[in-house]
């Protein structure tokens, strides 16, 4: 899809605050309301914005394990091994991957011992991983989900 810069803009706005109200949105696009609401819809409906959701601190939730896992998995069982991973409730993302590795997952944790109950229970019982090499995140010092 082309964007233009007013689109451009009302993504910037949106990244910066995703709840800004329409108004306030068309107030910084110079354009009324109507216009702006017919340009958000449009991008809805195009898939360039998917949705809005909160950016949550998982450390005040309680979870400050967060862990990476590279999944080396036989071909054959790659999607089902995806899907399986991706019905996880501690598991946020899954991603096939190039490389060494076949599958990059990220599990948000309590701690240390419940990424190893985490892996004990749920990841090395999967028939068709062959390697899984985890890394557990120190630092965050970056965290940007769009590419504007």
């Amino acid at each position: 899809m082309d964007l233009d810069e007013t689109d451009l803009l009302i993504l910037e706005l949106l990244k910066q605050d995703g709840r800004m109200p329409v108004a306030q949105l068309a107030q910084h696009v110079k354009l009324s309301r109507v216009a702006t609401n017919d340009r958000l819809n449009k991008l809805k409906k195009k898939g360039v914005i998917k949705g809005f959701i909160p950016l949550v601190d998982n450390v005040s939730l309680g979870y400050s394990c967060s862990a990476f896992l590279d999944i080396e998995v036989e071909p054959q069982h790659i999607e089902d091994i995806a899907n399986t991973l991706a019905e996880l409730p501690e598991v946020i993302v899954v991603y096939l991957m190039t490389g060494g590795v076949n599958l990059h997952a990220h599990a948000l944790l309590k701690d240390n011992h419940h990424l190893s109950q985490f892996l004990h229970a749920n990841i090395y019982p999967i028939e068709g991983i062959r390697n899984v090499h985890t890394s557990i995140m120190l630092k965050r010092y970056k965290t940007d989900l769009t590419m504007l």
